[in-house]
């Protein structure tokens, strides 16, 4: 099990749901534009995270690194997702805010 495995608090699940709308908006235009890889792509990455955010095996960092990153790699982070992911991080120190 991953060192930072909990389930997220509701704050953090509350911004990670904002995070899947934008990240299904992104969908939309991709495939509204013929760019079909990279949605592919998109979903690739984000495909679990329903319903892994209510699970108490959740890992931020497995899903920023196993997932999300390679995405980020090879298409660029233009909606700033990783720091997103950050954000949705320090919710769990009660520090963060969306």
């Amino acid at each position: 099990m991953d060192p930072d495995a909990k389930k997220p608090n509701e704050a953090q699940r509350k911004a990670l749901g904002l995070f899947l709308y934008w990240a299904l908006l992104e969908l939309r235009l991709l495939t509204g534009s013929g760019q079909a890889e990279q949605a592919r792509d998109l979903v690739d990455a984000i495909h679990n995270l329903p319903a892994l955010m209510w699970s108490e095996t959740f890992s931020l960092s497995r899903f920023r690194e196993g997932f999300l990153r390679h995405y980020v790699q090879r298409w660029g982070d233009q909606r700033e997702y990783l720091g997103r992911l950050d954000d949705v991080e320090k919710m769990g120190d009660g520090e963060g805010e969306w």
